[in-house]
């Protein structure tokens, strides 16, 4: 064995603080993303918006393309409960809602803002128009205060100091996920934030970025929309101007590997450049 390693006498400065800065890496990450060619896609959320009287937005159709792909493939739509794979039987998507500060102004105001969002269970039963009403119904509630689950979250936590804090969301998370226990009459949800978390940055003029995996959502992951922008494509040999959406993915490495995260991405794109698709009924 001594003879498979040699050390390593004068590393660099960097490499010598490096070696010292970090634990092992433990972290089952995986970080991907693709640009959508979103030209068809635009088209098609303009006649659907125009034909059910409100806006659709290139989010709710990946919330929907994400639905349709974990129905296709439900071992994907897993999570890990004492050290083993469960599979849900529902596919739920959950798209996350900004909350603006009540005061918009002074230098705090940014730090007041919140997040909070709405649970679309059985998404994959539902079209884009389903979805979006949905969503936009829970965002109202939100942002005018009368959201029962975010008031009774921010009740609980508001009188709690943070090392408390800390230990009370693992043992929450611990009993009611890994465990089953029901604590919905102590205001915590059972399975909060589905199989899958899918959020707008877009909104914001954000282009792309990737975020971590939140660890109270014991879904797959987490899916970040970002801004749409012109971009080239090469079309039959041909360099073409196209509106291109960037979608990113973080994913548990302990649920799936890089096979069938590539199955999950590249069907979720295929769905979205060719909208149409998105109809399929259930």
């Amino acid at each position: 064995m001594a003879g498979d390693w040699k050390r390593i006498e004068r590393p660099s400065m960097f490499r010598a603080m490096a070696a010292v800065a970090w634990d092992p890496p433990r972290d089952p990450t995986i970080y991907g993303g693709h640009d959508v060619d979103a030209t068809e896609l635009l088209a098609w959320l303009e006649r659907k918006s125009a034909e059910v009287g409100q806006k659709i937005t290139p989010t709710h159709a990946v919330a929907r393309a994400f639905a349709q792909t974990l129905r296709r493939h439900p071992g994907l739509n897993c999570t890990v409960r004492l050290g083993r794979l469960w599979q849900r039987q529902r596919v739920s998507i959950f798209l996350q809602v900004a909350v603006p500060p009540a005061d918009k102004g002074g230098q705090q105001a940014s730090q007041k803002a919140d997040l909070s969002g709405a649970l679309i269970a059985d998404c994959d039963q539902k079209d884009v128009a389903t979805i979006a009403a949905e969503v936009r119904a829970v965002a109202d509630k939100i942002r005018s205060g009368d959201d029962p689950v975010l008031k009774s979250t921010k009740k609980n936590l508001a009188w709690m100091p943070p090392y408390l804090m800390y230990w009370a969301l693992r043992a929450a998370s611990f009993l009611s996920h890994d465990l089953g226990l029901d604590l919905t009459r102590l205001g915590i949800a059972n399975d909060p934030f589905g199989s899958i978390m899918v959020t707008s940055l877009g909104m914001m003029g954000v282009g792309r970025a990737y975020a971590p995996h939140f660890p109270a959502a014991k879904g797959l992951g987490c899916v970040l929309v970002g801004a749409i922008e012109d971009g080239v494509r090469v079309i039959d040999g041909e360099v073409r101007i196209r509106k291109l959406l960037p979608v990113t993915v973080t994913l548990d490495h302990r649920v799936v590997d890089g096979y069938q995260a590539s199955v999950l991405a590249r069907e979720t794109r295929a769905l979205l450049e060719a909208p149409w698709q998105l109809d399929e009924p259930a």
